[in-house]
């Protein structure tokens, strides 16, 4: 029986499909109609492969049931694609490679109908065995006289689309009967399947990888072919139709040191080798060979992208037969993923993971949650360059541990694996506490209590690169002049933005499942400061900031009173939470004194002064109530002791009366260590009374700054009982502080994007994240990265070629 290969994929919109020769060069083409109503062509690349679908038609009728792709013209040279409707036949002619010139109506039947299939099961894509069946079609793909069957397989991973199978008609009249350039002889020699085109499923024709590739495409001195020799041991600078290979081209940027590259590349090598996958030939792993070009890319042009370096230097006679990746002398990288073409810096681990992107793999295998701390794979950011604290360790993972789900809302402190398998975890980044419990199970300490819990716990565990507050939605298009506010009044997060004029100040209400009211205008609001807000007994309270005064606006569902100055409250940097059944405000001199004034009600918008506290701050300060002893907690930024400025420190006071005592106060992470808080910062506790500190970093020369989550933990061990953690990643920036509620409508986080511009961010939006503790809803787990390369990343990756005609 022939067997099945991968030979074109498409949406899982497309309604139809057929193919046929309309261009004239022997290769059957595919055809298909999707859900817009174009009409789509992916011709055939000498038989070999598919080039990729373009559009040659619009506006294709409902009503066409059918595509038939034959000779319904024999006036006309070649044949032609007939659009069968209930009536009639629209038969399309002469196509010149982007449309067809003429389109005739002929009546029915047609005189040609598609062929009958021969009756041989189809395997289904290996990577997604259980895919179902959608449509089965023929055509002569490889132009030898014989019909080859398709079909098409409905898959899910890791979206739903369609994958179009090919099984070339056996031809006993070829001494090459799967048509791969090898004949059946050589194939007997090799031990090779003749009837299957790519023994090993590499992407790459068994002919190939033994005579050499077509098209005149050198390999350069570093790759070898097999040739024709009884099956042994093939050496791993040799192509071999019985052991996965890929081919990857490099352009370097001139400043590499392309001998300290060598050393890196060989590293590379071996990390695919070690690749937990089996071959044909019962060898494990990948060879991965590289063609070095010989000319640098000079420093003038260095200022272009990869893609566009690519698409220069990448030649489209190539693409489907190999990869390319340029190298430059910095970090970092990037990659299509199951593509053809990336960029990275100078390195082994950065080559090797982005090189893992063109293959198919992505940074979270196939859990929805980023950085699992069970996937111990270098295309996890969180094990990217170390792995249990060794730089050498790093590697692709086997998926050994999949057979677990990490589920944040119940996690269990129990690992049913042996304590010298996961020891990884204690290392940074995630510095879980383990121990051993017996031979076969670990103990470890998910939520860094410093207990190793009988009963679930719930906690943010994927933290190990960075950790999120949710998806970053930008609300249809919002853009700020300041930091936004949030708030839970009563049981409703209202939300409060001032325009990018600095003029009016607009209130949101949230109403679940990420969705907010249209935005209410607050009148009289302007300002240019950060407006602030806070649950005023039912009410909102809007606090913004003139010259002279602070004002306030109170509203609710209903309604929405004019400004009121705040008498008694002096003009300057404040600060303010419901404590109890009263207001706290606490304002900041410019020397960073820190002084409380309280509101008793609403009736008459007048403070009372209560004391200087002794406490200071660089910072207007945050404020928060314990939840289990009510006592008062204050977020406030000093000089710690290097002289470094503007770092975190918490201190918590009893209160009696309006005077606040203070009972301690502690440096985040240590006096010495420096945690920088450089705006307002945001306290928070979670559901089970756990402080989190949401604040800022110290901002770059444009005045960007990143995010950071700081949490109180009972693992005094770590550092001093504090968990310091990265926001979403180091390019997402704000110049403002950062806004977080919690309450009965969940947690909610919210910024002013004021990075780049890239991935549909634009400067001065709105983003918010509804997910403020950063609890996954969707489990997540180890994954096997060699069977993901191995049965769907190599052949998919150079699926597509380009015809050079």
């Amino acid at each position: 029986m022939p067997a099945a290969s991968d030979w074109a994929s498409c949406g899982s919109d497309c309604l139809l499909f057929s193919a046929g020769d309309v261009d004239g060069d022997g290769f059957a083409d595919l055809f298909t109609i999707n859900a817009s109503r174009d009409l789509w062509i992916a011709e055939s690349v000498n038989g070999w492969k598919s080039a990729g679908w373009h559009v040659i038609a619009s506006g294709i009728p409902d009503d066409v049931s059918s595509i038939v792709v034959a000779d319904h013209r024999p006036e006309v040279p070649g044949n032609e694609l007939a659009l069968v409707r209930p009536s009639q036949a629209d038969v399309y002619a002469r196509f010149d490679g982007s449309k067809f010139a003429e389109i005739t109506q002929v009546p029915l039947p047609l005189a040609a109908t598609p062929p009958a299939l021969p009756d041989f099961p189809t395997e289904p894509p290996p990577y997604e065995p259980a895919s179902p069946v959608v449509t089965r079609f023929g055509g002569d793909l490889n132009g030898d006289g014989v019909l080859d069957v398709l079909t098409v397989f409905r898959c899910a991973l890791p979206h739903a689309h369609y994958v179009i199978r090919s099984q070339l008609g056996p031809n006993p009249a070829s001494q090459d009967q799967d048509a791969d350039g090898l004949v059946d002889a050589d194939e007997l020699t090799l031990q090779t399947n003749p009837f299957d085109r790519d023994t090993d499923d590499d992407g790459l024709l068994d002919g190939w990888e033994v005579h050499g590739l077509p098209r005149g495409i050198q390999l350069g001195p570093r790759v070898k072919f097999c040739g024709v020799a009884p099956a042994g041991p093939i050496a791993d600078d040799t192509l071999s139709p019985r052991r996965q290979d890929v081919l990857c081209t490099l352009s370097y940027y001139d400043g590499v040191d392309a001998k300290a590259m060598d050393g890196e590349l060989a590293r590379v090598q071996k990390l695919y080798r070690a690749l937990a996958t089996t071959n044909p030939d019962g060898t494990k792993g990948i060879a991965v060979h590289f063609r070095i070009e010989p000319d640098f890319i000079p420093k003038e042009k260095q200022n272009l992208g990869w893609p566009e370096q690519g698409n220069e230097r990448f030649p489209a006679r190539e693409r489907g037969f190999m990869h390319w990746m340029q190298v430059t002398p910095w970090g970092g990288g990037q990659a299509q993923q199951t593509g053809d073409m990336g960029g990275c810096g100078l390195g082994h681990a950065v080559f090797a993971h982005e090189f893992g992107h063109q293959l198919s793999l992505s940074h979270t295998g196939d859990s929805e949650p980023a950085w699992c701390p069970l996937y111990p794979s270098l295309m996890n950011y969180a094990y990217s360059y170390s792995l249990g604290g060794d730089a050498r360790a790093i590697r692709f993972s086997t998926g050994r541990f999949a057979g677990v789900e990490l589920n944040e809302a119940r996690l269990e402190e129990r690992l049913p694996f042996a304590h010298a398998d996961v020891k990884f975890l204690a290392a940074a980044p995630f510095r879980f506490t383990l121990e051993a419990d017996g031979e076969h199970a670990t103990r470890i300490d998910w939520n860094q209590d410093g207990v190793f819990g009988a009963a679930p716990v719930s906690a943010d565990i994927n933290y190990g690169s960075s950790t999120s507050c949710g998806i970053r939605r930008d609300l249809g298009g919002v853009f700020l002049g300041a930091a936004p506010a949030l708030a839970h009044v009563g049981d409703t997060a209202w939300l409060a933005t001032l325009d990018q004029t600095q003029a009016t100040v607009s209130v949101r209400a949230f109403l679940g499942a990420e969705r907010w009211s249209e935005p209410r205008t607050i009148g009289d609001s302007a300002t240019t400061e950060d407006p602030l807000l806070v649950d005023a007994w039912g009410r909102g309270m809007l606090l913004t900031r003139r010259t002279g005064a602070w004002g306030v606006n109170l509203f609710d569902a209903n309604e929405v009173r004019e400004r009121a100055d705040v008498a008694g409250l002096p003009e300057r940097e404040l600060s303010v939470a419901r404590v109890g059944e009263r207001l706290l405000f606490v304002t900041r001199t410019s020397e960073g004194e820190l002084d409380t004034f309280w509101l008793d009600s609403t009736e008459r918008i007048e403070v009372h002064h209560g004391e200087r506290l002794a406490l200071t701050s660089q910072v207007p300060v945050g404020i928060g109530v314990e939840p289990l002893t009510g006592r008062v907690v204050i977020a406030s930024a000093g000089t710690n002791a290097r002289g470094v400025p503007m770092c975190l420190r918490v201190s918590w006071f009893t209160l009696e009366g309006e005077r606040l005592t203070p009972v301690e106060t502690r440096w985040v992470r240590g006096e010495a260590s420096g945690t920088r808080c450089t705006t307002r910062p945001v306290v928070a506790f979670d559901p089970a009374g756990q402080l989190n500190v949401f604040h800022t970093n110290e901002p770059s020369v444009e005045g960007q700054m990143n995010f950071w989550r700081t949490r109180r933990i009972g693992n005094e061990k770590l550092d001093e009982g504090w968990l310091v953690s990265l926001l979403y990643d180091v390019w997402t920036r704000t110049r403002r502080p950062v806004a977080f509620t919690t309450g009965a409508q969940g947690s909610l986080f919210a910024f002013r994007w004021d990075a780049a511009e890239a991935h549909g961010m634009r400067v001065n939006a709105l983003l918010v994240g509804h997910n403020g503790f950063g609890i996954d809803a969707e489990p997540m787990r180890d994954f096997d990265d060699g069977a993901k390369i191995r049965l769907h990343g190599l052949a998919h990756s150079i699926l597509w070629m380009q015809d050079a005609r």
